[in-house]
Order: structure tokens, then sequence, then C-alpha cells
């Protein structure tokens, strides 16, 4: 596993015109910039969630997160925006009520980006914006393996070792959402990660990057064979 912290894979996002709104069987993984807060798209709730955020970076993140998801399920299901009803249940991991066909999302945000990732199948992602001065050293020692300490300490750059197992980590425990955050020690992500004995599906990782600053890695059922890699700057236009 030799320099694997600096195996984000590097991806070019596209702008599909037209694009074919069908997942099947695969992961499709959209990038959004972080805009203004503006409130279009989001829910009387979701305006009082945004409305609580202290900083604007937070509150744009989160807004253009839900304008985003919205936008993405309103042309895969072919539902008005307003008229999807996301759900998210206390201890569990929110859910589309009235999708219809199997449809299974996640969010993550950092930075300057939002990423959204969509699959028939459950699924986690997760984006970091790097900080080269992040004292990663009490996380190291409290959530990480003893393998995947010294997979970090013994790295060539440390910080890239350390996000690429983090971001790996943050996939998985979406993905499996059943209360992994508690025991991030038992997560391992430095190869193909299975999260228990009973639980059946396999969990494949795969870290990747549009940009050095921010890796992402995303957590999927092995049965899902095909990634595709979209970049819907152009769908929150006029929104």
């Amino acid at each position: 596993m030799t320099d694997k912290e600096n195996r984000f894979e590097h991806f070019d996002f596209i702008q599909p015109d037209p694009f074919d709104w069908k997942l099947e069987r695969a992961v499709h993984i959209w990038k959004f910039p972080v805009l203004g807060g503006f409130f279009s798209l989001l829910t009387d709730s979701e305006k009082m969630i945004g409305e609580r955020f202290r900083f604007d970076g937070d509150r744009n993140r989160y807004i253009t997160g839900r304008r985003s998801l919205r936008i993405l399920l309103s042309n895969y299901l072919l539902l008005d925006p307003m008229d999807i009803r996301i759900i998210a249940e206390k201890g569990q991991k929110p859910f589309i009520e009235n999708a219809g066909a199997p449809m299974r999302f996640n969010i993550s945000h950092s930075g300057e980006w939002v990423v959204v990732a969509l699959s028939r199948d459950e699924l986690g992602i997760d984006i970091e914006k790097i900080d080269s001065a992040f004292d990663f050293s009490d996380l190291l020692q409290e959530h990480f393996s003893p393998a995947e300490q010294q997979f970090v300490a013994t790295a060539k750059i440390p910080v890239a070792a350390f996000y690429f197992l983090w971001t790996r980590k943050e996939a998985v425990t979406k993905a499996v959402g059943f209360g992994l955050r508690d025991n991030l020690k038992t997560v391992s992500v430095l190869d193909q990660f299975s999260p228990h004995e009973k639980h059946l599906k396999k969990w494949m990782i795969k870290s990747f990057s549009f940009s050095p600053d921010y890796p992402v890695s995303v957590a999927y059922c092995s049965s899902q064979p095909e990634i595709g890699y979209f970049d819907g700057s152009h769908l929150l236009s006029g929104i």
C-alpha cells in the first residue's frame, strides 16, 4: 500500500446535455458549487434549520445541498421538487417517502463544494477540504486502528494519508448508518470493508478528487458496477 495516501484518482466531472436521468445499476456522483443563501426549493422546516446557522458559510452549504438534492431528485423521479418528501427520522438516515422506485442518496459538503451521491441501494459519500495545518493527532488516537495509525505515521505526506482514511471512514459510516460512528476504530478502511458479520452487504470504497484540496470518498455496494461523475453547476442557474 505504498503511497496509497496519494492515490486520490482524479476525474473530470462532465455537464451532460442532454442527460438520461436513469440510475439503473449505477452510482451517480454530482458536484455543485456552494452559492449564496437563497431559500428557494426548501420546505418551511428546512428554511428554519437554515436560519439557525450562525455562520454564512455553514448556512450556504446546507442550503445549496438541499436545493441541489431536490433538483436532482425531481429529474430522476419526474416529480415537482417541492412534492418530494424527504423524511429524517431521529437516529436514522434520511429517505424519500414518495420515491416509487428504489432511490437512495447521500450528501456531503466542505469549503466551497457540495457533493451528492445517488444509487438504487445504500451508499455514503464524504468530501473534506484539506487543512495542511490541522492537528489530527487526537483523532488518530481515538478513531484509528493501530494499522491505520501506522499507515499515517509512515506516509510521505501524513496529512494526505489522514484525509484519505478519514473520508473513507466517514463514507462507510454514512453508508451503513447504524451507530458505527461511536467506534470508528472498528471501521477498517485500508481495503474493502464489510461492516458486520451478520450484515450481508459488502462495501466498496472509492477515493478520488476533483481538485488537489478536496479529497472525496464514496462507499457503495459491490453490486453497483458503474460510477458516473457529473457537474451540476448549470442546474442551479436561475433557481
